[in-house]
């Protein structure tokens, strides 16, 4: 008996591994997602959760190579923050969702969290004190949420692309020596050798 179930449970370990991921989408998703990582961000904003990050970074800015005055108000409002993180999030959310290979949603956080954190020392050259801090964490949670979903389903973008798939694999595989050659009525009647005829 111990064999018998060994194999059962063998076989639905590959019927369970074998079962193809649901279609996702794309627009839903990219809203949920990207209300998310807002609504995270902004809340914990409100409550101060982000004040110690913005002290430290203030406070770095003060020494070299910076030298940013104490004084120094910059003009930036916090509600600007929040407009930027629902361009954002929702932004991200879309490009992760409407992206077909894994590696290229890596990319896509990579590139959002260089522009965002490096958008902070640029600003300071105008003696504009910005913190992406309440950006940066509402981007990272988007991000995740849709990478999570983009990963456990089909998404549209790459149904469009197994055609062209299933195409490149039937050029590279080449099926010329299997196919023979039709001979023509000419050289199917053609007399054998006589050489090998026996005198």
């Amino acid at each position: 008996m111990e064999p018998n179930s060994e194999h059962n449970s063998e076989q639905s370990d590959q019927q369970t591994s074998s079962k193809p991921k649901p279609l996702g989408e794309v627009l839903t998703p990219a809203l949920i997602c990207g209300a998310v990582g807002a609504v995270l961000t902004i809340i914990l904003a409100l409550i101060g959760r982000y004040g110690g990050l913005d002290l430290s970074l203030k406070e770095y800015y003060m020494g070299e190579p910076f030298y940013m005055p104490e004084s120094s108000s910059g003009g930036w409002h916090p509600a600007w923050d929040w407009f930027l993180v629902l361009i954002l999030t929702f932004g991200i959310s879309f490009a992760v969702l409407d992206t077909d290979k894994q590696w290229r949603r890596v990319m896509i956080i990579l590139l959002f969290s260089v522009v965002v954190i490096l958008s902070s020392p640029v600003l300071m050259l105008w003696d504009v004190f910005w913190s992406p801090v309440t950006v940066f964490i509402g981007v990272l949670w988007s991000w995740m949420c849709a990478y999570i979903y983009s990963c456990q389903h089909t998404m549209p973008c790459e149904l469009l692309l197994l055609p062209k798939l299933i195409a490149q694999k039937k050029q590279e595989i080449d099926i010329s020596p299997l196919q023979e050659q039709e001979k023509t009525p000419e050289e199917k009647y053609q007399p054998k050798d006589q050489s090998s005829c026996p005198d």
